[in-house]
C-alpha cells in the first residue's frame, strides 16, 4: 500500500510539472526533477547525438530519448543562474551578480563579450540602465557564414554595433515576460524582435532558440540564444531553401512550380515535411509523387 501511495505521488508530481503554466517552465521544472539526484540546482539535458544541440527535457522526450525523431543522450548541467563549487555536490552557488558585460563571459557568450568591446558597446552594458540582451552563444558566432561575419567585424563601429543593438531591448525582460506572440522594440531603430513558444518548451526570438534564460545582471538580464538574430525578412521559400533538413521539400517545391508563389508577397502556412519524413515514403512512390506536379500541389 505504501509503495502504491509513493507511486501515485510520483505520478501526480510529474503530471503537475507537465501541466506547468508555460511549456518552457514545464520543461525547466521537469529537467530540475530529473537532475536533482546529482545535487542541488542540477538540470537534466538531452543532447542530439552528433550535434552540439542541447535541450531541457520534457516528459515525452525523457522516456523516448528522442527529440524530433533524433536519438539523444542525457547529460547533467547546472541549471540557469547556478555554478559548481569545488568539492561540493551539484551546483550550490548562485552566479555572482555583475553587470551585463561581465555576465556574458560566465554564460557561454564570451564571443559576444569580445564583439561588444570591439563595437564600443562595453561602456553601455557596464553602466547604469536596465537592458535585456539576447546574447548569441559562442557556437552561434562560429556557425555564422564567413562572409557575413567578415562584413560585420570589418565595420565594427556601425554594422557590428547595429547588429548587437538588434539583440537588445531597453528594459528588463525575464522568461515570464516573453509571452507567445509578443514583440518588443529592439535598440536598433526600434525594429521588433518576435517571441514564439512551441509545445515542447522551446522558446525562440526571431527564430533563435533560447538556450540559457534569466541570467540576471546588475543592469539587466541576459538570455543566451543559439544563433545570431537577424531581422524577419525571409520569405517562406528562403526559409525552405536554407534549411538542410528540408532538402527533399525544396526539390518538391521546385518540381511543383511553387517557387515563385512562395517568394511573393502574401500570407502562407507550410506544414513542412523534413527529409526524415520523406524517407518513410517507399522510394517508388516518392519518385512518382516528385514526378507529378499536380499531385505535389
Amino acid at each position: 500500500m505504501q509503495h502504491l501511495t509513493l507511486f501515485t505521488l510520483a505520478i501526480t508530481l510529474i503530471a503537475t510539472i507537465c501541466l506547468a503554466k508555460s511549456p518552457y517552465q514545464s520543461v525547466l521544472q521537469h529537467s530540475r526533477i530529473r537532475g536533482r539526484q546529482h545535487g542541488p540546482n542540477v538540470c537534466a539535458m538531452q543532447k542530439i547525438q552528433g550535434t552540439d544541440k542541447k535541450y531541457f527535457t520534457n516528459c515525452k522526450q525523457w522516456y523516448h530519448r528522442k527529440i524530433c525523431g533524433k536519438p539523444t543522450v542525457i547529460s547533467y548541467e547546472c541549471c540557469p543562474g547556478y555554478e559548481k563549487l569545488s568539492g561540493e555536490k551539484g551546483c550550490p552557488a548562485a552566479l555572482p551578480l555583475v553587470n551585463i558585460y561581465n555576465t556574458l563571459g560566465m554564460v557561454g557568450a564570451a564571443t559576444t563579450k569580445m564583439y561588444s568591446e570591439r563595437a564600443q558597446l562595453r561602456e553601455e552594458i557596464e553602466g547604469p540602465g536596465s537592458f535585456t540582451f539576447f546574447a548569441p552563444s559562442n557556437q552561434a558566432w562560429a556557425a555564422l557564414p564567413t562572409e557575413i561575419l567578415d562584413a560585420l567585424v570589418s565595420n565594427v563601429n556601425i554594422e557590428l554595433l547595429n547588429a548587437l543593438h538588434y539583440h537588445m531591448v531597453n528594459r528588463r525582460l525575464t522568461s515570464e515576460d516573453l509571452k507567445h506572440g509578443s514583440a518588443f522594440p529592439s535598440m536598433y531603430q526600434d525594429f521588433n524582435v518576435h517571441i514564439h513558444h512551441y509545445p515542447n518548451g522551446i522558446v525562440t526570438v526571431n527564430c533563435a532558440r533560447l538556450v540559457k534564460t534569466d541570467q540576471h545582471a546588475t543592469n539587466g538580464i541576459v538570455h543566451v540564444v543559439d544563433r545570431v538574430i537577424t531581422a524577419v525578412t525571409n520569405n517562406v521559400h528562403t526559409f525552405i531553401d536554407t534549411d538542410d533538413d528540408l532538402e527533399t521539400l525544396r526539390t518538391a517545391v521546385a518540381a511543383a512550380g511553387l517557387t515563385q508563389m512562395l517568394e511573393s508577397d502574401g500570407h502562407y502556412t507550410v506544414f513542412a515535411p523534413t527529409n526524415e519524413a520523406f524517407e518513410k515514403i517507399p522510394p517508388e512512390m516518392l519518385k512518382r509523387i516528385l514526378g507529378d506536379p499536380v499531385a505535389l500541389r
